[in-house]
């Protein structure tokens, strides 16, 4: 059974009060199950989802799964379909980052489906809530499938079948909602995944500075914002300490993602990179002997 574990923080908030809070201040297909190879009901998955220029990760163990993000709504289907072709029949949590469509554009197809649990999202101020279709259209699918939605709150744990989850961030408000992404450590089954959705160096240093005491080292790091150059903090990325970076972004992308920085970075420290735009998903399996890469062609048919 899936635990939340917190601090006595704002807890789950109903729905319909997040959303007036939040308001007022606040085509391809993948197959069906039986058509993809068996999971291991004891080994867990980490999927980093090519979505493009977007980002998905999907975090499995057996039948269950945790979501961050479904790319832009062009995708909503197709993160279904993966869900689905996984042999996953319920998402406990799915995170919406930070109300940017290219990361939480396709979650109400996602949620037609699944609905998940329970939502967990940054809290935005007045100032900081968009009015933007996609993000309106998000809060109207939350109400309509009635999704509890949790306040994201540094330090909160998240516990599913032995994997677990902290938020990391957002510590503070920000007028840039890149930085206002919810920052997530998971820990399955011994390994650890840094997930920094589009923080930037701002964020960052503000998670840092607020709770230095919390574990950021982790075995594999999603890198902030596409591999920007705006996302390299190193006292963060130091102490994440990370072997392996992966960069979800799309192929010859607008933004020149990921930008050198970010690659010299990565290189400079010795870190086995994956990019979505050149190895297409990530997938990792994790064991209680660790975590491995798992080529696509073994995971799916």
């Amino acid at each position: 059974m899936a635990k939340r574990k917190g601090k006595g923080g704002k807890g789950i908030i109903p729905v319909i009060l997040l959303i007036v809070l939040l308001l007022i201040g606040g085509g391809l297909t993948l197959g069906d199950k039986e058509d993809m190879n068996p999971y291991s009901a004891t080994d867990a998955y980490v999927h980093f989802i090519d979505v493009g220029q977007g980002s998905s990760t999907l975090i499995q163990i057996g039948s269950k799964g945790i979501l961050i993000d479904a790319g832009e709504d062009e995708y909503g289907d197709y993160v279904a379909d993966y869900v689905n072709s996984c042999g996953i029949d319920t998402l406990e949590y799915v995170v919406a980052s930070h109300p940017h469509s290219d990361h939480i554009g396709g979650l109400c197809d996602v949620l037609e489906r699944y609905p998940a649990k329970e939502m967990i999202m940054p809290y935005l101020t007045e100032e900081n809530t968009p009015t933007t279709r996609v993000y309106e259209r998000l809060l109207d699918c939350i109400a309509e499938n009635e999704i509890p939605v949790t306040a994201s709150e540094v330090g909160d744990k998240y516990e599913l079948d032995g994997i677990s989850m902290e938020i990391l961030g957002p510590a503070e408000q920000d007028d840039d909602l890149n930085n206002m992404s919810v920052i997530c450590r998971v820990a399955v089954n011994g390994s650890s995944f840094m997930i920094l959705g589009d923080a930037e160096k701002p964020e960052m240093k503000s998670v840092f500075s607020a709770a230095p005491t919390l574990t950021y080292k982790s075995d594999v790091v999603a890198m902030g914002h596409h591999g920007s150059r705006t996302s390299i903090q190193k006292d963060f990325l130091s102490a994440v300490d990370a072997d392996v970076a992966v960069i979800s972004c799309g192929k010859d992308n607008s933004y020149n993602h990921p930008h050198e920085e970010a690659l010299e970075y990565i290189e400079k420290e010795n870190m086995t990179l994956y990019r979505t735009d050149y190895d297409g998903h990530v997938v990792f399996r994790c064991t209680e002997n660790g975590y491995e890469r798992v080529d696509s062609d073994e995971t799916y048919r």
